[in-house]
């Protein structure tokens, strides 16, 4: 009796382990399989994933390669504008020497210019506050007897030679307006001098009641060259010391048996100076 009860326990029990068996292998096929349905999909996911990726690396691709393409065309244009900035830096400097030589060529032409221009008026005198018609159509005579009338016969024994006089080239003025000047050129550099030494000496000047000046003819550079020692000379002359402005712009000057020249208003006023200070 014992001996059967036995046989159905272990009987139940081989049972109960049949079906625990059963149980667990069927769980385990349905999660396979429900990892297998996931992991197709999973795997269709990525796929399509892949797909757009790649689509949009091509398109990256494709940008990329243009973006190469125009740097290398940027590239070429930066190479030309390089060498057409070379080239213009060459023919600049080429222009820039030809304008340097060009400017001292037109300097130095400047300066002939001028000093023929000065030369070819250096004989030259400029009568100032004649009235009109007192000439009467004669005014190389008139300038030559009036440098007699007005400084004597005792500087002037024989009448100045007068090359040519005319009046300036302006429009005749109306009665009452100030009267052209006369220009005229002094055969004799000598007898200008003394003209014009004679004019500051006798200043101030008057023919028929009018006042009259007498200047040279300068051109305007050679006389704002001259009027750069007007401070100088006017020291000299209140020295009472004997000097000359020789043309077109040279100052010499007579000290103690000596001659010294100057052609810098600089360096005549320094000179000057010194002698004020020996003086004192």
């Amino acid at each position: 009796m014992a001996s059967k009860k036995s046989s159905k326990a272990v009987a139940a029990m081989k049972e109960d382990a049949n079906s625990s068996d059963f149980v667990s292998q069927g769980n385990v096929n349905a999660i396979l399989a429900a990892i297998g349905s996931q992991g197709d999909e999973l795997k269709k996911l990525i796929e399509d994933k892949m797909t757009a990726l790649s689509g949009r690396l091509d398109v990256l691709d494709a940008t990329l390669v243009n973006l190469q393409s125009e740097q290398a065309g940027v590239k070429q244009k930066i190479v030309e504008i390089e060498g057409a900035l070379n080239g213009t830096d060459s023919r600049l400097g080429e222009v820039e020497k030809v304008c340097d030589d060009l400017r001292a060529e037109n300097k130095s032409l400047w300066a002939k210019l001028n000093d023929l221009e000065g030369r070819s008026r250096r004989l030259n005198l400029k009568f100032v506050g004649i009235m009109e018609g007192e000439e009467r159509g004669r005014p190389s005579v008139f300038i030559s007897d009036l440098i007699t009338e007005l400084f004597g016969r005792d500087n002037f024994p024989k009448p100045v030679k007068i090359d040519r006089a005319h009046r300036a080239l302006l429009p005749k003025p109306s009665e009452g307006q100030r009267p052209r000047t006369i220009i005229a050129r002094i055969h004799n550099d000598r007898d200008k001098e003394l003209i014009l030494r004679l004019s500051q000496e006798k200043f101030p000047l008057e023919y028929k009641g009018k006042r009259i000046y007498i200047f040279p003819d300068y051109t305007p550079e050679v006389a704002a060259w001259r009027r750069a020692f007007s401070s100088v000379t006017k020291v000299l002359r209140e020295a009472g010391l004997k000097w000359s402005l020789r043309f077109p712009v040279k100052l010499m000057l007579h000290h103690n048996g000596r001659e010294f020249s100057f052609e810098s208003p600089e360096e005549a006023k320094k000179f000057v100076g010194n002698l004020s200070n020996d003086s004192a």
